[in-house]
């Protein structure tokens, strides 16, 4: 439904369908890791940035038990997948829907998880503000073109919460937590990060 038209600007109550699915604590189960839990992730990653970011928020005041179950269900639908199939060199992890929707959705969790801890968010506008300054860098001075304009790429839904992973004092859930072993095993550093 998502991909013919755009139900969340229409009808923002749409995104309460997401809230409620996320309330169910039996989403790490069996029946739900095979069909339901990959098509909801799918969903939700149609989803526009600004809808994301209203979930991030709205996450980020339930607390850490249920930022940590959340956390924890996008995990094991990832690690699920990465061990029920098999990549190599030809079927690269990466063109796996499943664990790139899941992967997208644990981002929505992971800022959630940021913005339930402590930040500072105070300097952001300063550094924007820098970063358009009229100064010339040494390579422009002495005639070379500047390989990337703006420095490195910033992700739509940091910019839209207005934090980023380098702002985070101290967030509920260690960032350790959130990196998979499952998919490290299988990535190909070779091609995947350039894909990526």
């Amino acid at each position: 439904d998502l991909d013919y038209l755009d139900v969340y600007k229409t009808a923002p109550d749409y995104l309460n369908i997401f809230v409620i699915v996320m309330e169910n604590s039996n989403l790490h189960s069996p029946e739900y890791l095979e069909v339901a839990l990959p098509q909801f992730c799918k969903a939700m990653t149609k989803l526009p940035v600004t809808a994301l970011a209203r979930l991030s928020r709205l996450w980020s005041t339930y607390g850490l038990p249920h930022i940590r179950r959340m956390m924890e269900t996008f995990q094991q639908l990832i690690t699920y997948t990465v061990v029920s199939n098999e990549y190599n060199a030809q079927n690269l992890i990466n063109d796996d829907e499943t664990v790139v929707a899941a992967t997208q959705c644990l981002k929505v969790v992971f800022y959630a998880n940021i913005l339930g801890g402590d930040a500072d968010v105070e300097h952001n506008d300063e550094d924007e503000d820098d970063s358009e300054s009229d100064e010339l860098s040494l390579h422009e001075l002495l005639g070379e073109e500047r390989l990337y304009k703006k420095g490195p790429r910033i992700d739509p839904l940091e910019r839209a919460l207005g934090v980023r992973t380098i702002d985070s004092i101290r967030p509920l859930i260690p960032f350790e937590d959130f990196v998979n072993e499952s998919v490290n095993d299988v990535v190909e550093m070779d091609k995947d990060f350039t894909f990526f």
